[in-house]
Formats: C-alpha cells, structure tokens, sequence
C-alpha cells in the first residue's frame, strides 16, 4: 500500500518539475565562437545548467552558446525506473556524438561540462568523436561520481516500506531532510551560500525531483539499475581521455561515503590523462556553487591561454 502511495506522489511530482525544466536546451547565440555542451548526471534534465548560467556569463561573457544533451527517454516527465535501461544508454551516446559534431562545424571552441554521472555518457561517447571536436573540445567534470555504486543499508530498509520491482532491478524511495545530513550528506534539502557579504539559499527541489510525504522529500534510486547502465556505458568506452580536463571534486562527497579520498584519484587515473583538479569541501549536490563555478572556469580558461 505504501509503494502505491509513493510512486502516486512522485508521478505527480514530475508535472510540477518538468514545468520549469523540461522545455530548456538551448541558449545563447549560436553562432558565438564559444560553446558549452551540458551532459546531465543520475536523472538530471538539460535546464539544469540554469544553474550555471549567471556564472557563465560572468566569467567567460554574454556572447557564449549553452546546450544540453536532450532526449525524450530522460524528459523530466519520465519516471526514472523507464530511464535506466542499456537501451537507453545507447542512446544517449549517439545523441552527444551527434550534438558534438555539429557544435564542432559551428563553434571555434567546446567545454563539455558533464554533471556526476553525466562523465560516464561521455566517456562512452568519446572514442566516437571526430577529430574536429577533439581539437575544439575541454572537459568540465562538476562533482565526480563512482564508476560503480557499493550496496546501502538504505536499500534494505527503505525498499521493505516503499519499493517495487521493475525490469528486474529493485527501486526505493530515500528520504532527505536537513536533519538527517549526519547520516549522509547528500539527503540535505537546502543549502546556505555565501560569499563576502552575499548570502543565498539553495533548495535542492529547485535541481532535482523530489515527493513530498510525511513532512519530508523523497527520491527514487536502484543501485542494481544504476551500477547496470554504468557498466554498459562503461564497458563501451575507450579511455583514457586525451583532451584537457577539469575537476571539481566535493571532498565532503555523500556518493564516497566511507572509501578514501585516494579512491577517486585513482578514478580519475584511470579515466583522465590530460586533468588538473580542484578539490572543495562539499557535497556531491553542492559543491557547484557560484564561486566554486568560477575558480573552476577560470582554471579552465588560464590553462588555454598558456
């Protein structure tokens, strides 16, 4: 009954996220000599790089190019139990493949800034991509997320009370709350920026879909189905990357909880030959704040005028 109940409330959640996110994928001038492609991470949607923008803009300037990787299978109406699948996957590489080609025939220089997960499409896209947008492109990673998920006792105990069964992975609803940040960071629902004399609250229901029940936000996972597409991706990809890349690592990481500081270097070894990192105390949500988008732009930008 409770399963019922979660999954009536999330499907109503979605009408409300997709309203301000759904219909976002492009901005700017296209024909600006720059361009920045956004590759969402785990059930991310392409007007989230809104996010990013006023940074953007400020740093690099007004006359830029902003597009998002977009495909109906991930429109933030989509349940993401329909998301996951390897099918899915393929499909993302061959839209980035394609949106990167033709940004390349358009636009002198290309970041792609892959969110989280995000990395993991692209990496699988890049043994794909044409000489033209290799020589154009530089890799942005915001918030490095595991190659593979470890289990969870949240999985144990959530999926008792609110979870199903679909395509064979288990799905469960976990819960976020300020209060319960002293058990994994990443279940904060807010968070307070500042800089100098600038103050501003972030609401993480402003980024991501969330139901609310129970006087608490909830959102739907399946390690099985994660770790799935993960490997698929994975298992498709040629790496190391040979493009410059940089790295924004919240060193306060919820997805790392547990596991050493030295198993993402090793992660990043792995997948990255050409990198320079940036290291900020936060979570994996929110260590993207302005500032923390600035340093790493301009790290970014330095690097490319040496």
């Amino acid at each position: 009954m409770l399963a019922e109940l979660f999954k009536r409330k999330y499907l109503a959640s979605l009408e409300r996220f997709a309203l301000f996110y759904d219909d976002f994928a492009e901005y700017g001038d296209r024909d600006a000599p720059l361009a920045f492609y956004f590759v969402p991470g785990i059930d991310g949607v392409p007007g989230q790089v809104r996010f990013a923008l006023p940074m953007l803009l400020r740093t690099v300037g007004p006359h830029i190019y902003v597009r998002s990787m977009h495909l109906e299978e991930f429109s933030a109406k989509r349940p993401i139990w329909e998301k996951f699948a390897p099918s899915n996957i393929d499909k993302k590489r061959e839209r980035i493949v394609a949106d990167l080609d033709g940004l390349a025939g358009r636009h002198e220089k290309l970041f792609v800034m892959c969110s989280s997960s995000g990395f993991y499409d692209f990496l699988s896209a890049y043994g794909e991509l044409s000489a033209a947008v290799r020589e154009r492109a530089t890799l942005l990673w915001v918030a490095v997320a595991p190659d593979h998920f470890l289990s969870s006792p949240w999985e144990s105990i959530f999926f008792r009370i609110n979870g199903f069964v679909h395509r064979g992975h288990r799905w469960f609803a976990a819960p976020n709350h300020n209060w319960l940040r002293w058990v994994n960071p990443e279940t904060t629902t807010s968070h307070t920026w500042r800089s100098g004399s600038t103050r501003k609250i972030f609401y993480k229901n402003d980024l991501e879909s969330r139901l609310d029940l129970f006087g608490m936000q909830w959102s739907y996972n399946s390690l099985g189905a994660f770790n799935e597409c993960l490997a698929h991706a994975i298992g498709r990809s040629r790496f190391p990357i040979n493009i410059p890349a940089f790295i924004l690592v919240a060193t306060d990481d919820g997805y790392w909880q547990g596991r050493p500081e030295s198993d993402i270097d090793a992660l990043l070894d792995r997948y990255l030959s050409r990198k320079q990192v940036l290291r900020r105390r936060a979570s994996h949500l929110w260590v993207l704040t302005p500032d923390n988008m600035r340093d790493l732009l301009e790290l970014a930008r330095g690097s490319a005028r040496h």
